[in-house]
């Protein structure tokens, strides 16, 4: 069986769904250039020979390279937006299909924008911006209101719409802060030497759906004034697969969902078909997926926002293989095994099963109006069906979810896709009744979200909910709410230390109630010989139910060669000592030294 290195990074489709078609194509042998979550690194261990982590490697071209070579690697892709870049110099240095030399014009935007300028794509002007002084110049040349972007971003996380009142230099400050934290997540190129800030600023597009969609009729009202391409460019030649639709962006342009099949008559495809296909041909790419966005405007006219060199993200490649038939997924790790591909000989403009939509869980209306509540969202348990129409689906993305009873995260404009609670996958019978339900989840999540947490509160109440114990990574958030009703000491007022020390713990268990975290524990452990009880905590409200006592049995139990040790705190002695533990004659310790700002960064 042939060898595929897999690449894993932050974005992508979600890898419960794509990982095991590669495993059906190859043996799968997985890096990462970035850290990962829990989720997925659950799915590539279960999906892949092996997993190995270079996030930390100074050159990741070398790292990549080095490791293919070593296990005989036979191709070589990702689904990271971030990871691209590499990846396609790797494959050049290898001799494997893959990108090819070009591709850093299908990441830079200030790039891609030259080039497409330069081969007549219509485009909004735009200028390029690395410093305070580019950007002073950008608003004297460039009409007013126009939009800031990072060069390399996704998402549109950290987008700013700089009007006649903005403060340039204090946009400028954000812009820089908002980029450094993205890429400390893993949100930005995983290339050796991009710490430079690198921004585009460029005109709004004057876009509409007008000539476009009818706005007369309920089945084609209600989509929003931009769509994608989805298609595979393989030895040189570009295959555009089919349109997917969306309903409009909240401010300021952040996606709520992608839409499939794509209502609009073939006529008006076929124009955009072509616009796809010059953008993507003047860019020169090699072998990749492609997701070309384009914007709507007056009189059938479109202009391009960006290419990438990658599969979309979210659910759109399983949207393409189950309405349109086509896997992308499977195409592209086929090409970059250099095995050639049959593809249609013009672009698909109808699908062949039911309409299927990737929808973003986001705490604003359709209409981006902010909820005035943050309830916890209970995912597993929602009664997703009292939203939608009779024959429906409603699929919780797991990997792209904030864990199950998270309190939504309050939306941000700036961060965009990154204060998003999730992704859900709707099918339906039809496109107009998948239009209509993605608007009823949108506009009623919220009241069906605080509904259902009035009856988990009756049954907690009540006595009648179950404690449910799982290994899983919470939520900062809702560990520091944990934490600081149990009094316990933690990072509970800093996210990032608190988010680290969850993520760097060898084992983590917690106990819900209706998905509310109420119980964790939390142990530092050589997997062998000693281990440390860093932290044990149940909610006040529930203590005294046993649920610390077994939090700790199902920690303990499984290594009956292991000694564990604990620092008792809030008089918990007592309760150690009725699980076993014996007192030890001496502990002594370094007390904490107050960190360097610096280094929490």
């Amino acid at each position: 069986m042939k060898r595929l290195l897999f690449v894993a990074g932050r974005s992508g489709p979600s890898l419960d769904y794509a990982l095991p078609r590669l495993a059906a194509t190859a043996s799968v042998h997985a890096v990462l250039l970035s850290p990962v979550d829990d989720f997925a690194l659950g799915e590539l261990g279960r999906h892949c020979a092996d997993v190995t982590d270079r996030s930390s490697a100074a050159d990741p071209v070398t790292a990549l390279t080095e490791h293919a070579r070593r296990i005989g690697a036979d191709g070589l892709l990702t689904f990271s937006e971030y990871a691209v870049r590499p990846v396609a110099e790797a494959c050049v240095r290898l001799g494997l299909p893959g990108p090819g030399v070009n591709a850093a014009r299908a990441r830079d935007k200030w790039l891609m924008r030259l080039r497409w300028q330069r081969a007549g794509v219509p485009v909004p002007r735009f200028r390029h911006v690395t410093s305070l002084g580019d950007l002073q110049r950008a608003r004297d040349r460039i009409a007013l209101p126009f939009l800031l972007k990072r060069a390399d971003g996704a998402g549109s996380i950290g987008h700013v719409v700089i009007g006649e009142d903005t403060d340039i230099a204090e946009v400028w400050h954000r812009a820089l802060e908002v980029d450094r934290a993205a890429r400390g997540d893993g949100f930005g190129d995983y290339t050796a030497g991009t710490d430079v800030p690198s921004f585009v600023a460029e005109e709004l597009i004057e876009s509409t759906t007008e000539s476009w969609y009818d706005e007369s009729r309920d089945d084609t009202r209600g989509y929003g004034d931009y769509l994608s391409v989805e298609g595979i460019v393989a030895a040189g030649t570009y295959h555009p697969v089919c349109v997917t639709g969306r309903l409009p962006t909240v401010a300021p342009f952040t996606e709520l969902s992608n839409q499939a099949p794509c209502v609009l008559p073939e006529r008006l495809q076929r124009i955009v078909e072509e616009h796809a296909r010059r953008a993507v041909d003047s860019l020169g790419l090699d072998t990749c997926a492609t997701h070309t966005e384009l914007k709507l405007m007056a009189g059938n006219r479109l202009s391009l926002l960006e290419t990438a060199a990658r599969v979309g993200g979210a659910m759109v490649t399983r949207e393409v293989a189950e309405v349109y038939g086509v896997d992308l997924i499977t195409l592209q790790a086929r090409e970059a095994l250099s095995e050639p591909q049959k593809y249609p000989d013009r672009m698909l403009v109808t699908g062949e099963g039911r309409a299927a939509a990737s929808l973003a869980l986001i705490a604003t209306d359709s209409r981006g109006t902010p909820w005035a509540t943050l309830p916890r969202l209970n995912w597993r348990t929602h009664d997703w069906g009292s939203l939608v129409s009779p024959g429906t689906t409603v699929e919780i993305a797991r990997g792209s979810t904030v864990p199950d009873g998270t309190v939504m995260p309050r939306y941000d404009a700036a961060a965009a896709a990154l204060s998003i609670g999730g992704i859900a996958y709707l099918t339906a019978d039809d496109p107009a009744t998948l239009k209509a339900d993605t608007y009823r989840i949108l506009d009623g999540l919220e009241a069906s979200l605080v509904a259902g947490e009035g009856e988990r509160q009756r049954a907690e109440l009540t006595g009648s909910a179950p404690v449910v114990y799982a290994d899983e990574l919470p939520a900062a958030a809702e560990v520091s709410d944990l934490f600081r009703a149990a009094e316990l000491n933690g990072p509970i007022d800093e996210p990032a230390r608190m988010r680290r020390m969850l993520e760097t713990s060898q084992h983590l268990m917690t106990a819900r109630v209706a998905g509310r975290l109420v119980g964790l524990i939390r142990v530092l452990t050589d997997l062998s010989f000693n281990a440390f009880v860093a932290d044990l905590a149940v909610h006040p409200d529930l203590q005294r139910r046993g649920i610390g006592g077994e939090l700790l049995r199902r920690a303990t139990e499984p290594h009956p060669g292991v000694k564990f040790v604990v620092h008792p705190g809030n008089h918990s002695g007592d309760f150690y000592r009725k699980q076993g533990f014996v007192p030890a004659p001496e502990c002594v310790a370094l007390p904490r030294r107050e960190s360097d700002p610096e280094e929490d960064r």
